[in-house]
């Protein structure tokens, strides 16, 4: 593990590597490269009777003061609750700033922090964290005038254990990100991660002001507002203005490898800002996944009160076909609001006398089936003409 990390700090310039002591068996490398805000990192192990698999976590943030430090400045700088040590103006800005890293690295034993070696101003911290994500604040008081600063972080980590827990339950996570390799032919973003993980219930964004950033535009936010109070299958999540979010331009390349990372976009099409695509990360509409959920909802619903409500529901063909009408009922309502067509609901049920003994002893009326077509939705057209003198 020494030699990995000297290995990665002499091969990759501006890189700080070090073994964080919170892992007793010594299998953890925290690393930062000066001037990036998030790194994309893999490893691979060959060789060897076994290979130790890794896992990268990303979670990075960023403080920039608006100023120099001047004398009778006094800096504190909060990380998830904890105060860190006041740091007093020291001879100068560069010293002040050196002082600071120094504190905060003392005092939360756990972080890595970086001057940002591209700042030309030596007035942006880089801190890392041996944990998920880090609630960070800086307050400077004391001297004539004290600098305000920006606090931005990156939450790639906390979007794929998100992602991850979402996907086990019958939400939609929506999260925005501004990391430039999402524009790119890579798959090492987030977005491509989230769509290599064919998630069905994680929707990516991409946005050049995103939540981690400075001054977020919220357009995850923005996006749900706007849509969520329309029923599952009067709409879809595509073609939306959002209120209050600032479209942007992308060139033709970076469009098409964000949609292709199956990524949501919003830019500005013959003067009307709107959203593009509207899928989540496996390729699914966010509709079809939305109207879905809310006809299994709604069958859960209808045979529950069936069965609350009945003294009893026989085993028998009578009984059988109430609880078949209930799930045509429930689909020809889905039709209705938009979700499936009509005309393809087909509903099938047993026999009583068909059904197994030990299905009749345990109650339990299984082989309830049907079929049935989504109606989807027409976001693009193809028009072909001949036009003749």
């Amino acid at each position: 593990m020494a030699d990995l990390k000297t290995q990665i700090e002499a091969d990759v310039t501006g890189a700080a590597v070090t073994i964080t002591t919170d892992d007793p068996d010594t299998r953890t490398l925290l690393v930062k490269v000066a001037g990036k805000a998030a790194n994309s990192i893999s490893a691979i192990v060959t060789l060897g009777a076994s290979q130790a698999s890794s896992i990268s976590t990303v979670s990075t943030t960023k403080i920039v003061f608006s100023v120099d430090f001047i004398t009778g400045n006094s800096i504190v700088v909060t990380i998830n609750g904890t105060a860190v040590t006041a740091v007093l103006f020291n001879t100068n800005h560069d010293t002040t700033m050196a002082d600071l890293k120094t504190q905060i690295e003392t005092d939360i034993t756990t972080s890595i922090v970086t001057l940002d070696a591209s700042d030309g101003d030596t007035r942006t911290l880089l801190i890392d964290l041996d944990d998920d994500a880090a609630a960070v604040s800086a307050v400077v008081t004391g001297g004539a005038s004290q600098p305000t600063n920006l606090v931005s972080t990156n939450l790639t980590d906390v979007y794929k254990e998100t992602a991850a827990w979402t996907e086990t339950e019958k939400k939609i996570f929506f999260y925005s990100s501004s990391l430039i390799d999402i524009k790119g032919t890579g798959s090492l973003d987030i977005a491509s991660f989230m769509k290599a993980q064919n998630y069905d219930r994680t929707t990516s964004i991409y946005h050049i002001a995103s939540q981690g950033d400075s001054i977020p535009a919220w357009m995850e936010s923005a996006w749900a507002g706007e849509t969520f109070p329309f029923d599952p299958g009067s709409q879809t999540w595509g073609f939306k203005t959002l209120a209050g979010v600032a479209s942007y331009g992308l060139t033709s390349a970076e469009r098409t490898n964000i949609l292709g990372k199956n990524a949501a976009i919003y830019t500005s099409t013959a003067g009307v800002d709107n959203t593009e695509q509207g899928k989540v990360a496996s390729g699914e509409w966010i509709d079809i996944i939305r109207g879905l959920d809310q006809v299994e909802s709604r069958l859960q619903e209808a045979v529950f009160t069936e069965l609350v409500t009945s003294r009893k529901v026989p085993f028998t063909d009578g009984g059988i076909s109430v609880m078949a009408g209930i799930v045509e009922g429930v689909l020809k309502e889905a039709a209705r609001d938009g979700i499936l067509v009509d005309e393809s609901i087909v509903v099938t049920k047993p026999l009583a006398a068909d059904v197994p003994s030990a299905d009749k002893i345990n109650r339990l009326l299984p082989d309830i089936n049907f079929t049935a077509t989504l109606q989807g939705a027409i976001q693009e057209v193809e028009i072909n003409g001949v036009v003749t003198v």
